[in-house]
């Protein structure tokens, strides 16, 4: 199995293993689940429980799409704090990698 950049290609899935857990490779998993990115992951959370309230975000979080489009600003009820902290996560996940 090759491998490139954090993630190997098994079958037609990459695999993503910056957290070893060699789960698929998403930006859900990437933004909500990986352990590497956890302290960046709880700044965008206070963020998001002082924004939304966390119940509220619980509940986005078993919607289909797992709460991304309100993170990204695609929902009707975001804000631009959010979509901010977003932003931030991502360069800090992303100097993180590089």
């Amino acid at each position: 199995m090759p491998v490139r950049g954090g993630w190997v290609i098994q079958g037609n899935t990459r695999l993503y293993l910056q957290c070893n857990r060699g789960v698929e490779e998403t930006v859900e998993h990437l933004v909500l689940e990986c352990s590497k990115y956890e302290q960046e992951r709880e700044s965008l959370m206070d963020v998001v429980h002082e924004q939304c309230g966390e119940n509220k975000w619980n509940a986005r979080c078993v919607e289909k799409d797992s709460g991304m489009k309100y993170l990204v600003g695609l929902d009707e009820e975001c804000n631009m704090t959010v979509v901010d902290a977003m932003k931030d996560f991502l360069v800090h996940a992303w100097n993180k990698q590089h």
